[in-house]
């Protein structure tokens, strides 16, 4: 498939919703959650991949993230209702679905919201709801701060996410070399490859392209209640978990797992947040089994 990169779709409320299509377009249709601050620019480098499954990977842009429409007061059970429109428009009835990091929480909610229709799901290093006991541990520095402020005091939210918004979105700004090496050590590896750098890079610009104001919103709504209860998705998903990951610790994969009825858990042995990057083959040929 040759990709356009900025398709759109116009909901009913008039906001537009970006997604870019990659693989197979006859193949088996999955929806793409990217993390906080990425975009429908979030998709395996290795082509390949897609076409050997016989996948079609649709990768979306959430509201306020690349070309999607801001939606100041958006809820997390709000996304199913955005999907279903997309998946509508582009003749999909039943899809699986795969959620990286903040856009874990936004899988689950299609799981729950449109049972009939997602086949099966894969949580990749997802965050656990934040009700959960000791919803801190494992968190250290500004992701801790992140966080507590996610939950107690989200204007300042906005002021966080924007200072990163400008910086990333000056001209002359560079966020590749100096984002890699603030990642953990585990998480530089995928970074050698070059065009897995470039991939990634292009999807954060994209993300925060209209500024800070989306990322700000998944901050907090995936940081208040979730206004369901997992253990009523029957829905089977996969829960991929690093267990030297940082920014999503081992502890909420292994919550994630003992909430969900129908999972299974996948523990990564010296593997960090960025394991999606080298392990989208396995990922994908466990959820479409």
């Amino acid at each position: 498939m040759d990709e356009d990169i900025n398709n759109t779709i116009k909901l009913k409320d008039g906001r537009v919703l970006g997604y870019t299509e990659y693989g197979d377009p006859k193949g088996k249709p999955i929806f793409h959650f990217n993390g906080s601050g990425g975009s429908r620019l979030e998709h395996p480098v290795d082509k390949a991949i897609l076409t050997q499954l016989r996948i079609r990977y649709i990768s979306t842009d959430r509201p306020g993230h690349g070309i999607s429409t801001h939606q100041p007061d958006r809820e997390l059970l709000d996304w199913p209702d955005d999907l279903s429109s997309l998946a509508d428009h582009l003749g999909i009835n039943k899809f699986f679905v795969l959620g990286w990091s903040a856009g874990g929480p936004h899988a689950l909610a299609c799981a729950y919201k449109l049972p009939d229709r997602v086949i099966s799901g894969a949580l990749v290093c997802g965050l656990a709801p934040p009700d959960r006991p000791k919803p801190y541990q494992g968190y250290s520095g500004a992701l801790k701060l992140l966080m507590f402020l996610g939950r107690n005091f989200p204007k300042l939210v906005y002021v966080f996410r924007g200072m990163a918004a400008k910086s990333i979105n000056k001209p002359s700004g560079d966020i590749g070399d100096k984002f890699v090496k603030s990642l953990p050590k585990v998480d530089q590896k995928p970074f050698e490859n070059i065009e897995i750098k470039e991939m990634l890079f292009a999807d954060i610009k994209e993300g925060y392209k209209q500024g800070g104001n989306g990322p700000s919103r998944d901050d907090i709504i995936i940081n208040f209640p979730w206004k369901f209860d997992m253990k009523n998705i029957q829905t089977r998903f996969d829960i991929w978990q690093g267990d030297k990951d940082k920014n999503v610790p081992l502890n909420q994969g292994q919550y994630l797992a003992d909430l969900l009825p129908n999972s299974n858990f996948h523990l990564l042995k010296d593997k960090g947040h960025m394991l999606l990057l080298d392990e989208w083959k396995n990922i994908l040929t466990e959820l479409i089994k």
